[in-house]
């Protein structure tokens, strides 16, 4: 089976220090010894999704919300917004500097980063990750730090996204990026790449951006506390990963 897991709350909690539960290191650890692909499916640009990849051992790896893709280590596949939809944020970052960002294959572009934002990001990239927007040519995601239903007309590209572009609605922010771009189509191409099957994918996750993958997977798991979109369309709701829910999902489904 591949078994794909996304990162935040899921692989990596954040109660307290962000830190990887011993649980669900030995769930991943034991997974991989009876036979099954380990692999990561996240929203995560891929230069913040390296250092867990590395922990975990993992080369298989789903990021940027479909719009990166790794097959052993290699990249397969990049998309970047267009460049209308990047003409169209930079408006926007003019407009609201203090909560916009954007991300390529390499930096984080914004022009009010606060130290604890900073430190946290330069942290998972394991550089100085951040750049100003006047450096920024290309991207594969576009974000402002307000929920969709606080935003309007003057919020151009969040509020009304171009032809091409997709609007991911989370809980403290909206994204943006390429409209073909998601976890489950990147699953899908992944795993062909491979030269498996995705009727053996089980999906991990918790947030409202898991839903599609945990819904078409032959078994989803909603991990811990999760939004109430990725609950419905699971199968299976572990708990928590600080209290051992992944090892324990794992069992349960007889994967370990």
């Amino acid at each position: 089976m591949y078994i794909f897991f996304d990162i935040d709350n899921t692989l990596v909690s954040h109660r307290g220090t962000p830190h990887i539960p011993p649980a669900t290191m030995e769930a991943v650890k034991l997974l991989r010894e009876r036979g099954h692909v380990p692999a990561i499916a996240t929203g995560r640009a891929g230069f913040l999704t390296m250092n867990v990849a590395r922990a975990f051992g993992i080369t298989h790896i789903v990021c940027a919300g479909g719009s990166e893709i790794f097959a052993d280590g290699e990249k397969i596949h990049t998309a970047y917004l267009e460049d209308e939809a990047v003409d169209a944020f930079r408006e926007a970052a003019r407009r609201f500097p203090e909560i916009t960002a954007a991300v390529d294959e390499e930096y984080l572009y914004a022009d009010a980063a606060f130290d604890p934002f900073r430190a946290y990001f330069n942290g998972q990239a394991g550089y100085d990750c951040f750049r100003p927007m006047s450096e920024l040519d290309r991207a594969t995601m576009c974000y402002i730090m307000r929920p969709h239903t606080m935003l309007d007309e003057s919020h151009g590209l969040f509020f009304r996204p171009l032809s091409g572009t997709r609007l991911e609605l989370m809980r403290g922010f909206t994204e943006a990026r390429c409209e073909a771009s998601t976890k489950w189509g990147g699953i899908v191409r992944m795993v062909e790449t491979l030269g498996g099957n995705v009727a053996d994918v089980i999906t991990f996750g918790d947030g409202s951006n898991d839903a599609d993958m945990l819904r078409r997977a032959s078994v989803g798991v909603a991990v811990g506390i999760c939004s109430p979109d990725a609950r419905a369309a699971a199968d299976y709701v572990c708990d928590d990963i600080d209290a051992g829910g992944i090892l324990k999902a794992c069992r349960d489904l007889g994967l370990i």
